[in-house]
């Protein structure tokens, strides 16, 4: 395996790439669902103008993502039930977070997002339905809504695509027999990673959603 010496947040059309280029310096940010704390911690590796807390229900991962010292506070809530002053933080990222929720939980969670954000509200999540049970002792990990990129339209996102749907969706071509092939799947990560400036700016067509808004 080959050892990258650089975030992963560089390299452009990458989900966390996507999310980075919407994140301002010198921004506060409430990561919803804040999990283990390793996807901020590659987000922000060499930015520490950004002032970062979290939210998170799940004790293990809230120990996990204190110990990675990127956030300045955790606070242990259910994100149904988030409580945080209105235009508290600058942004407010929710990343695989919409489809662990009943739908009308989501909406919500969405409209208390758009309550406290200040300046711009960030949401990832697949494109469509992709089932996932319970996860690492944790019944919080189980998904329970599907989303479009017209969903978030309808709410005034704008929506950006990632990765390739036919290859990484729910019925993509790395689930196939021939993909248990290093050499296949090292292909079909080739070609989607090739189609993703297309999959960018159509998200339709791509594997996960990364839909803005900004708050007026």
């Amino acid at each position: 395996m080959i050892k990258l010496f650089f975030p992963p947040s560089v390299i452009p059309f990458t989900y966390p790439w996507i999310v980075k280029r919407n994140i301002t310096s010198s921004s506060s940010i409430l990561d919803i669902g804040s999990g283990d704390g390793k996807f901020m911690t590659h987000i922000l590796k060499n930015d520490r103008t950004i002032k970062l807390y979290g939210v998170d229900l799940f004790d293990p991962y809230i120990k996990q993502a204190k110990r990675s010292k990127v956030y300045k506070k955790i606070f242990k809530q259910d994100v149904r039930k988030i409580k945080f002053p209105e235009r508290g933080f600058d942004i407010v990222l929710a990343s695989q977070i919409v489809e662990h929720l009943k739908k009308n939980d989501s909406y919500s969670l969405i409209k208390s997002m758009e309550r406290i954000a200040k300046d711009k509200v960030i949401i990832g999540t697949p494109n469509g339905y992709f089932p996932r049970g319970t996860f690492e002792n944790n019944e919080l990990q189980r998904h329970h809504s599907a989303w479009t990129a017209e969903d978030f339209r309808k709410l005034g996102y704008k929506v950006y695509g990632q990765s390739t749907k036919f290859i990484y969706g729910k019925r993509g071509l790395i689930n196939s027999k021939p993909a248990k092939n290093l050499l296949v799947r090292s292909i079909l990560f080739i070609i989607s990673y090739i189609l993703s400036p297309i999959t960018y700016f159509l998200p339709q067509y791509s594997a996960h959603l990364i839909a803005v808004k900004k708050i007026k």
